[in-house]
């Protein structure tokens, strides 16, 4: 998985160095530069930009990038300033660190080109990350595909057999009994109480159904 580029356009270094210190377990690629001129003349496809609000409100600044690159934009501001139209997220300065990281994975997330989305619940095919009630696992592969194939049919009940082919995708062999096994191991990740699951409901003798929450 390539890591994902954030370009960052603030005045000052400093709070690119702290966005920087405080992403740098994430592992992103990250370029600062101080102006969106500057910005607008980058060979770049970033992932995702944060801007510093300037003082003036940051109105055109935040026009200009949406218009120069296809990606979300997470605005910084500081004490009084508002969102500017065209801010896809926002963020208070000064921050917790903690916060700064969730914000960015859960758009990073919501704004992926590999997104299945089935009422609030979002997955990442390529990161394998679920985000749910604003909380984000990490998934196993095959625990990936099988909730992706769960939620592209969300309320319907799947057979063992359908379900076990398009995971494993393949026509001959009995494989059910580690469809099973990675259920249970699914259940352990993302259900709040795993031995009374409400997200991926047996229909016993048949299969398995998602019920997405709030359903």
């Amino acid at each position: 998985m390539e890591p994902h580029t954030l370009l960052v356009v603030a005045r000052n270094q400093s709070l690119a160095k702290r966005v920087a210190e405080d992403l740098e377990a994430e592992h992103h690629l990250l370029r600062w530069v101080s102006s969106t001129s500057q910005a607008s003349v980058l060979d770049l496809a970033p992932d995702l930009i944060i801007l510093e609000l300037p003082a003036s409100g940051g109105t055109r600044s935040a026009q200009r990038l949406k218009r120069h690159f296809q990606a979300p934009l997470l605005v910084v501001c500081h004490d009084g300033q508002a969102p500017p139209d065209g801010a896809d997220v926002s963020i208070v300065h000064p921050w917790q660190a903690r916060k700064l990281v969730d914000l960015v994975a859960c758009t990073l997330l919501a704004n992926s080109p590999h997104l299945v989305r089935s009422g609030a619940m979002l997955l990442d095919t390529e990161t394998r990350q679920l985000q749910m009630g604003g909380v984000i696992h990490h998934l196993r592969p095959l625990g990936c595909r099988i909730l992706a194939e769960l939620m592209a049919n969300a309320g319907r009940v799947m057979s063992r057999d359908e379900l076990a082919r398009r995971v494993w995708e393949m026509e001959d062999g009995d494989v059910t009994r580690a469809l099973d096994v990675h259920i249970a191991y699914l259940r352990r990740q993302i259900e709040p109480e795993p031995g009374h699951p409400r997200l991926i409901v047996t229909e016993w003798g048949v299969g398995y159904k998602l019920v997405l929450p709030g359903g």
